[in-house]
């Protein structure tokens, strides 16, 4: 029974992370039901708060939308009071106003323009001229001067401020409104968020739970295929956290009961081989020789069983 006594100073077995499945029918059943119905549960909770907090915001939104910023005054146009006025743009060509040509007056050979008492003398026959050149001399004269451009506007009244008040209106609304659908998108993830870890840490917490019970019924499977085969091994307490304790110390109190029972019969067998020694029986009759010859096998199997 020395053997008995080195394996009681074992140290205990330790949870290993791929035995924690020992009974999958039992444990992954367990576990998916628990995982499934905390799934259905938070997703109708994630959409009754996604749907209250859009409503919310939208709401908001609205209220943010609802107040109107400062108009930016509007500047009157060209002829109304305080318009600007606004000349040809600078280096643009100016259209001048141009006389028509001078009629060219015929004149004598000493160059007077005049002949006698101021009596003009009468043309004399001109050549015929070239008809292009004709048309081109009635034709008007155009010339271009480069001008400079000056503009004058005339602004209202605090116009700078009321053009900075309204766009910083704009742009505090824009922010707010970011801000109102930032915190959704938020509330979003944080929904996601938390769903997906009570999943993983239900599914894990599952696991390692029906482990702790199937755990025991797993050692007691053992200990009784064991006893199917003729063996008495020494029953091991669980390990902490496990459950069904109550239930398993009455499986090691039955076990202990056997273990004494086969103790007492190996005792009385002994007994009676003992006698039947002391008494020469061996050799007596073939009979007695046999059953001298069986009882000893059975002590012997009994006593192997419970190493």
């Amino acid at each position: 029974m020395a053997g008995n006594d080195g394996a009681d100073a074992r140290k205990p077995y330790k949870r290993s992370w791929k035995n924690l499945l020992i009974n999958k029918q039992y444990q992954l059943r367990f576990t998916l039901f628990m995982v499934g119905l905390s799934a259905v549960l938070i997703s109708a909770l994630g959409w009754w708060v996604m749907r209250v907090a859009s409503e919310a915001t939208n709401v908001a939104i609205g209220q943010v939308q609802g107040d109107s910023c400062p108009a930016v005054p509007s500047i009157a146009g060209d002829g109304e009071p305080g318009g600007a006025t606004m000349p040809a743009a600078a280096g643009s060509a100016a259209a001048m106003p141009v006389a028509p040509a001078p009629t060219p007056t015929p004149t004598d050979g000493s160059g007077s323009g005049s002949a006698g008492s101021g009596t003009a003398a009468a043309p004399e026959p001109a050549e015929p001229a070239d008809p292009d050149a004709e048309d081109s001399a009635r034709r008007r004269r155009v010339v271009i001067d480069d001008s400079s451009m000056t503009i004058t506007q005339v602004l209202p009244d605090g116009y700078a401020e009321a053009v900075t008040a309204h766009w910083t209106c704009e742009l505090e609304q824009s922010a707010a409104i970011s801000d109102l659908e930032g915190g959704r998108r938020q509330i979003l993830f944080v929904m996601v968020a938390t769903g997906l870890f009570l999943v993983i840490a239900l599914a894990i917490y599952g696991i390692k739970t029906t482990h702790k019970v199937a755990g025991p019924l797993h050692k007691v499977t053992l200990y009784f295929a064991k006893m199917r085969d003729g063996r008495l091994d020494k029953v091991w307490p669980l390990r902490k956290g496990d459950q069904l304790v109550a239930f398993y110390d009455h499986f090691r109190a039955a076990h202990a009961g056997v273990v004494e029972l086969e103790k007492a019969d190996i005792a009385k067998i002994r007994a009676v081989l003992d006698a039947a020694k002391a008494g020469n029986a061996s050799g007596t009759s073939p009979e007695v020789d046999a059953a001298i010859a069986e009882l000893t096998a059975l002590v012997e199997r009994k006593e192997k069983a419970l190493v």
